[in-house]
């Protein structure tokens, strides 16, 4: 057994320990090809993570083994990791990985992440989110056909808002559309503004959404456009992201004519690769198509006059 590589990634080199240690077992891939994957799509996922704080899903016995949620670099971190503190209400901190260069991701992959979930701001501006993100999420009895469908009613409204949304599957039954906005906002305000657009998808999708708080009192065979996911500190695996399954699937950006064929078991380690050659960042334009949410805040404070958002959990 190889006790440990060293993998040149750019101007640095990162050195992988256990190199053969199988982290997925459906079909036996090993830390080092998960290195690789995400040497393959470097752009991509360097892009969808660029000076975002960033929690990291770690699995240091392989996926089928416990996951460590990681907030904090820990010390003994290469000089060249960048981090940036975030504050949280009990009044501690964390100075979290901010990723800047592909051998950030790789850093982390030698120390056993598999998932990465930023933040929906920067480190330019933690307090101004500049990702509105839409997460379309599956009840148990949900199909993901349902989820197709209101994905339809989704980019429906937001091209009638004249939003660009930048859609990929979540790496599991779900999908999530990201949307541009300018750091301008407080998280308050674009959770609101997100509460409004999932109203409206809602008045549409006829009966296909439930956007009832408590999921215990949600129909289960609807799908609940998680406005939440809006909140400050709350996070997703970004694009790119390798998800904590023996299959190792694969947070996919898509097309959105791809959507209604595309099946999320179909982006795992093992296809993105070629996929990614052929087609480079689905995502490399979204910084691009900025949209303002002061008409969606207008109609937050339209549907406040009848009903109001949950407090935000945080």
């Amino acid at each position: 057994m190889v006790e440990r590589v060293e993998l040149e990634v750019g101007d640095r080199v990162v050195k992988i320990s256990n190199p053969d240690r199988v982290y997925f077992s459906a079909r036996g891939e090993t830390k080092l090809d998960l290195a690789k994957y995400y040497l393959a799509v470097a752009d991509g996922v360097v892009n969808a993570l660029h000076h975002r704080p960033c929690m990291l899903h770690r699995f240091p016995d392989g996926v089928d083994g416990d996951k460590v949620h990681q907030k904090r670099v820990p010390h003994g971190a290469p000089p060249w990791i960048q981090t940036v503190r975030v504050d949280f209400p009990s009044g501690r901190h964390a100075y979290e990985l901010c990723v800047d260069h592909p051998a950030d991701v790789i850093w982390a992959v030698q120390m056993s992440t598999v998932e990465f979930h930023p933040w929906n701001s920067r480190s330019e501006h933690v307090e101004q989110p500049d990702e509105w993100r839409i997460d379309l999420d599956p009840g148990p009895e949900a199909t993901y056909d349902d989820v197709r469908r209101v994905a339809a009613v989704t980019r429906e409204v937001l091209d009638e808002l004249g939003a660009t949304g930048f859609p990929k599957t979540s790496g599991s039954k779900g999908i999530h559309i990201y949307v541009r906005v300018a750091p301008v906002y407080g998280f308050a305000d674009v959770r609101r503004a997100a509460w409004a657009f999932a109203r409206e998808v809602e008045r549409r999708a006829g009966g296909l959404v439930d956007l009832t708080w408590w999921r215990k009192d949600r129909d289960p065979a609807t799908v609940f456009v998680d406005y939440n996911q809006n909140a400050r500190d709350h996070t997703v695996a970004c694009a790119y992201s390798v998800r904590g399954t023996p299959e190792g699937l694969v947070s996919a950006p898509v097309h959105w004519d791809e959507l209604p064929e595309a099946d999320p078991r179909d982006f795992t380690i093992a296809t993105m690769p070629a996929r990614y050659a052929e087609l480079g960042d689905l995502h490399a334009d979204i910084d691009d198509a900025i949209y303002s949410l002061d008409q969606l805040l207008e109609w937050a404070d339209r549907d406040e006059k009848d009903d109001a958002p949950p407090p935000d959990e945080t």
